[in-house]
């Protein structure tokens, strides 16, 4: 009963993974999966043609490639759930 929060967690971010993940496979590709509608297909295709999000990615390749970028986890084996833990007591 007490793990429902941290598997429901853990699923929630892989299953979000996976989705970003896809997403970037079908923005590379140019093509949409047989299970993106027309409409809906044309819609992403505007969304990732604005500056917007291309500042966005921008930002986030750089991010990514960067040793001090803000993502950067310097918790070293320690969990968040455990620093967590740590900081409450």
């Amino acid at each position: 009963r007490g793990y429902e929060g941290r598997i429901y967690a853990s699923w929630r971010q892989r299953a979000a993974k996976r989705l970003r993940d896809l997403f970037h496979e079908i923005r590379n590709k140019g093509a949409p999966h047989p299970w993106i509608r027309d409409d809906l297909w044309d819609q992403l295709v505007e969304f990732w043609r604005q500056e917007d999000f291309k500042k966005l990615k921008e930002v986030n390749k750089q991010n990514r490639a960067s040793s001090t970028g803000r993502s950067l986890h310097t918790g070293g084996s320690t969990t968040y759930e455990a620093t967590r833990e740590r900081m409450v007591r």
